[in-house]
């Protein structure tokens, strides 16, 4: 087979990680297309054997990150084809269904050996991103401003996805932004100034408030990577985009105060504060109620399915837990989706109602969503305690390795191990409110730019 030009893969694969960049925000296909492209470069590059660069051998850390992905993937396949007694899933078409985003982090690992085989250009990482953004909050502001939605969804599957893909994006392209003014590509820090603006105000559009909180993290992470890389460099922290950055950003949110938009994230940041403040009690219930409802249920769970009641199985392994607590409490009603109240009831009938919730005054255990609303809980409950020890591993693993990089003498390196850093903290905090691995989007984005950072990181230091 004929092989290729090294200087012509690095361009095809650098456009073509231009274009996921962009499409993974802006598409309902979410980047799919170009990271099956992606996939199948790599593969012809191993057939082909065309780039010396593939027989680096894996460090230390890449052995034992490999290793926590395919683990976890191989946890998730266990648990889909073995559930617990009457739980099982109905059919062989649920439980393919139930695969799919597992799937995602093996099939994506031919990218993360294609990463740390090519150096990308960074500045087309942050046009793709930038292209994204514009794209999407257009979407979103014809949303809310001629459709009248109350939430922008971008283009995108949900308004939550929007707003978390929003705000990670931006933080990425903040950083982004002050390494181009640094070294002097001050039309394209411009640039990135407005793209991170838009992304910013695409957050206040989707109204998603559990977002906003990676914000406060990364103040306080911007202060550590300044004193960090130098405790003399100021360059980070008061350089004049950040400064600006920060202005543009206060002036937004001023403009956005004055428009109808604004009343629905006033209306439900008051609701949050004041069911907060009631410590659950308070006549104000909405989503904040309803999540201490599924955590509640999440733990029951697990507390009854220590090793996990299946992948994408969380809503039969809330039925179960509600037919076993009503037949040990005479006291426990339990109501259907039409809230027909419904008695002796056993393993058997979960598959017979949609919805199973249960009563003692308040709601005590709810079969009404399909996942946890936080990422740990709904892995707990799912895929039980080995599959809380894998995630947070593989949360906590590349924090690591960006940590120990992080004042590189490349500045390139450094930047890459800050934006993995804001990237992997920023959905640990998503992931507190949202099983956010149950988006396609958010899956997707999440492993390639992980792949991306490491692998750039450790194809740098070579």
């Amino acid at each position: 087979m004929t092989k290729l030009p090294h200087q012509f893969l690095a361009k095809w694969i650098n456009f073509w990680v231009l274009i996921f960049s962009a499409s993974v925000l802006s598409l309902n296909h979410h980047g799919g297309e170009a990271a099956i492209i992606l996939i199948l470069t790599m593969v012809y590059i191993f057939i082909t054997k065309n780039e010396k660069n593939l027989n680096n051998k894996l460090n230390k850390n890449e052995i034992i990150f490999i290793t926590l992905v395919i683990l976890y993937w191989l946890l998730n396949l266990l648990n889909i084809f073995f559930q617990p007694e009457g739980l099982e899933f109905e059919n062989s078409r649920i439980a393919l269904s139930a695969i799919d985003n597992p799937m995602r982090w093996v099939l994506m690992l031919p990218i993360f050996f294609l990463l740390r085989s090519y150096i990308l250009d960074w500045r087309l990482i942050s046009i793709g991103l930038s292209i994204g953004v514009f794209i999407s909050v257009s979407i979103g502001v014809y949303e809310v401003f001629f459709l009248g939605y109350s939430r922008a969804t971008g283009g995108l599957n949900q308004a939550i996805t929007f707003g978390q893909l929003m705000v990670v994006t931006d933080m990425l392209l903040w950083v982004f932004m002050i390494f181009a003014w640094n070294n002097n590509k001050k039309l394209l820090a411009s640039v990135l100034l407005f793209a991170s603006l838009f992304a910013f105000y695409g957050s206040l559009l989707s109204v998603t408030r559990g977002a906003w909180l990676a914000y406060i993290f990364m103040i306080l992470s911007l202060i550590i990577y300044t004193i960090k890389r130098s405790i003399f460099n100021k360059q980070y922290l008061f350089s004049k985009p950040n400064l600006l950055r920060i202005f543009l950003a206060f002036l937004v949110f001023f403009l956005v105060s004055q428009t109808n938009q604004y009343r629905s994230i006033e209306e439900r940041t008051v609701s949050t504060i004041e069911y907060v403040k009631s410590k659950g009690q308070s006549d104000v219930w909405g989503s904040e109620g309803l999540r201490i409802d599924i955590y509640r249920t999440a733990i029951e769970i697990a507390r009854n399915y220590p090793l996990g009641v299946g992948t994408d199985n969380f809503i039969n392994g809330a039925k179960a837990v509600i037919i076993k607590d009503a037949k040990l409490n005479n006291n426990i009603e339990v109501r259907n989706e039409d809230n027909k109240l419904i008695k002796d009831l056993s393993i058997d009938d979960i598959n017979k109602h949609k919805i199973l919730q249960s009563y003692m005054g308040a709601i005590r255990f709810t079969a009404q969503m399909d996942h946890a609303h936080n990422e740990w809980l709904n892995v707990l409950a799912e895929n039980g305690i080995a599959g809380i020890i894998l995630l947070t591993l593989l949360f906590v693993f590349p924090i690591k390795i960006f940590w120990q990089n992080l004042n590189h003498k490349n500045e390139l390196v450094g930047m890459y191990c800050y934006c993995g850093i804001l990237h992997t903290v920023s959905f640990a905090i998503f992931g507190q409110t949202e099983a956010i691995f149950s988006s396609h989007a958010i899956l997707i984005f999440f492993i390639f730019f992980l792949f991306l950072f490491i692998g750039q990181i450790y194809r740098l230091k070579r």
